[in-house]
């Protein structure tokens, strides 16, 4: 089925699975596609090399920004915090602008140094008027402390987080769970957050090569639990070399409606890439009215990484990491993402009770799962159609296959 390469998709559900004191969130409004979008039939012809230029040019743009009346600057090498935060006077540390920053506010970081303990982001914006981190100059580096589970905390509405690296957090053991982006209410429901075009690699205990382990990690997750969050996008950004043991890469979990996750590109880790889950939680709230769409996963296995013993957490030979993973989500459409050499590709079961709900699987490429290319659990009301699922030898990777058992 051709399509134009600029596609506008409104996507508007209405979600049935809410606790009851509350209406559905909606999420309407236009997703436009990338100029680059590859029809599946065409993306299975594509070499591995041009998966991962696609995946990085994806992820390589400038976002969006929403713009704002005031502009306040941080600069790890020349700022104080005792300045007043102007161009000429800039703050040091994320921290001190986060608990100062009002409504209508851009927060230009420079990359002078690195940004040594993470954020929290608990003061947002309103609507017209949010709160924006980014940029200044290059990309600058945000580095956690091993004594927190976060590097980068969000539990306010209209907050965008753009353009940052945030790499080397690793916790003292592997009983303290490892996160680069935590997405999650503190007081109450949280809407309009917006995580784009960050770069998010190194974070986990580190290659663990034992018989057996438990730990884990996530490079963006957003879970909410009573509390509602509404009208998320995580969009361009990179997740690489993560090990998240028992956990996934990026994952939505809980009460979050009106989402999307598009045009992100995840390679080369342990275990699941983009996974929704639902009734974890609890038996009423599941990730709901999604747009999955443009993704590039390649490499999402438990036996990365390759010629070590891979993710402890599960059984040598084990192949349950999937490139995109629906745990009892609804009202939900996945669509021309590349999912290569996961163990599973796409999969859409349940584990906590309740079926897969309104789920549509189109036009995407899946190649060369180790396990299988494409699973439909119970459900209701859930399609598949319009997607390539191949083997091709020239896509296979030599370093996995000599290290399969």
């Amino acid at each position: 089925m051709n399509k134009p390469a600029l596609l506008v998709l409104l996507f508007s559900f209405a979600c049935g699975t809410a606790a009851p004191d509350r209406a559905p969130a909606r999420f309407d409004t236009t997703y436009t596609a990338p100029l680059d979008r590859i029809e599946p039939v065409r993306a299975a012809e594509m070499s591995n090399a041009e998966f991962h230029a696609l995946g990085a040019a994806r992820t390589q743009r400038a976002p969006s920004l929403p713009s704002t009346a005031e502009a306040r600057y941080v600069s790890a090498a020349n700022g104080l915090d005792d300045n007043a935060g102007t161009e000429s006077s800039p703050w040091r540390t994320l921290q001190h602008a986060a608990e100062v920053v009002a409504p209508n506010t851009t927060v230009w970081v420079d990359d002078s140094g690195d940004y040594v303990g993470g954020i929290e982001i608990h003061r947002g914006g309103e609507a017209g008027a949010w709160v924006v981190f980014a940029p200044w100059a290059g990309r600058p580096r945000i580095v956690g402390n091993p004594e927190e589970t976060n590097v980068v905390d969000i539990g306010a509405s209209y907050v965008v987080f753009a353009g940052f690296e945030i790499t080397a957090h690793q916790r003292p053991t592997l009983e303290d769970d490892t996160i680069g982006i935590q997405i999650e209410p503190r007081e109450g429901d949280i809407t309009d957050v917006q995580v784009l075009g960050n770069v998010i690699h190194g974070v986990g205990p580190g290659v663990i090569d034992e018989a057996s382990c438990y730990y884990n990690g996530h490079g963006i997750i957003a879970q909410s639990e009573g509390a509602r969050i509404s009208r998320l996008v995580i969009d361009g950004n990179e997740l690489y070399d993560l090990y998240v043991g028992h956990s996934e890469v990026l994952v939505v979990n809980g009460f979050v409606e009106a989402f999307r996750i598009t045009n992100n590109y995840i390679h080369d880790v342990n275990n699941i890439a983009i996974d929704v889950i639902g009734y974890e939680k609890n038996s009423r709230e599941t990730a709901s009215n999604g747009l999955i769409a443009d993704n590039v996963v390649l490499d999402s296995s438990n036996y990365w990484p390759y010629c070590t013993r891979g993710n402890c957490a599960y059984p040598a030979g084990d192949e349950s990491s999937d490139g995109i993973y629906v745990d009892g989500g609804a009202d939900l459409v996945i669509e021309y993402n590349i999912v290569g050499r996961a163990d599973h590709g796409i999969e859409l079961q349940s584990e906590n009770g309740e079926l897969i709900r309104n789920v549509e699987v189109r036009f995407n490429l899946v190649f060369n799962s180790n396990y299988k290319n494409f699973t439909l659990g119970d459900s209701e009301g859930s399609t598949e159609h319009d997607n390539q699922f191949v083997t091709r030898d020239d896509l296979a990777d030599s370093s996995l296959e000599s290290c399969k058992p």
